[in-house]
């Protein structure tokens, strides 16, 4: 599945919202996104310290199973910590 996401070039974090009111930060809190497919809304604390990532690939999963990812607080998803993408 192929979600928006955000990276964080200060703490190289990579972070999406899996559902409505799933507000993440990354890990040094530059940036900020919430909404998951209702809504998105994102803020940041220095510009041009992030990518929009419009298509980021979070592999074989459901959005039913983001949700109870979130819902239930089992959080495997949401964010990735450090990881280095080359965006094109």
């Amino acid at each position: 599945m192929k979600v928006f996401a955000l990276r964080c070039h200060k703490c190289e974090t990579i972070i999406y919202s899996r559902a409505r009111h799933d507000y993440h930060h990354c890990l040094c809190n530059n940036i900020a996104i919430d909404g998951g497919f209702d809504y998105l809304k994102f803020s940041w604390t220095e510009a041009d310290t992030f990518t929009k990532i419009p298509e980021f690939d979070i592999g074989n999963v459901t959005k039913g199973e983001l949700y109870d990812d979130w819902n239930k607080r089992i959080d495997n998803y949401g964010i990735i910590a450090n990881k280095k993408t080359e965006l094109t």
